[in-house]
């Protein structure tokens, strides 16, 4: 009597799969369609975290392998909005992105500046020069102690109730 149980338990399941299985959808979701609708508003914080990001482009001022298609010079779609940002950031100060690279292809590296180059010759006509050289990325980047201090914080334990959210404690009373 179990062992019947069991095997009508295990062909249920198998006819419930089946049916999700078969389950053909006609409403196929593109994820890289164009958009067909209207996106929803951008909360009011966007804009002040924008402000940030563009802060830390302007003190990074560089581009990387990730922004061009891989064993290709042409720029990836993460390359093209990272240039175009640039552009616009740099339109009225001009200055100087670094292609930060570990490749040794010679000709591809070349090809890579050239077309970023180019990019940006059309993106910034007739204003300031936007130019690319090899190079490190720039920005201070962090000390040891910063970083040693970074990894600590992130090795704490955190509740689950107060994670991502900032606790400011107002000013400490005592001698000082």
């Amino acid at each position: 009597m179990r062992r019947m149980s069991n095997v009508s338990g295990g062909a249920g399941a198998l006819i419930l799969a089946l049916c999700f299985a078969c389950n053909q959808n006609t409403q196929t979701t593109s994820m890289n369609g164009p958009q067909m609708e209207e996106s929803p508003p951008q909360p009011e914080m966007a804009e002040y975290f924008a402000n940030h990001n563009d802060q830390g482009m302007i003190s990074d001022m560089s581009i990387a392998d990730i922004h061009f298609i891989p064993h290709t010079p042409n720029l990836s779609g993460a390359g093209e909005a990272r240039l175009e940002r640039y552009a616009e950031l740099l339109a009225t100060t001009g200055g100087t992105l670094c292609y930060d690279t570990r490749m040794d292809n010679k000709e591809l590296l070349d090809a890579r500046l050239a077309m970023a180059r180019e990019f940006l010759a059309h993106a910034v006509p007739g204003k300031n020069e936007v130019r690319v050289e090899l190079g490190m990325a720039g920005g201070r980047g962090m000390t040891a102690s910063e970083a040693i201090a970074g990894q600590g914080v992130a090795r704490q334990p955190e509740q689950r109730g107060s994670a991502y959210k900032l606790n400011v404690k107002g000013p400490s009373s005592g001698g000082g």
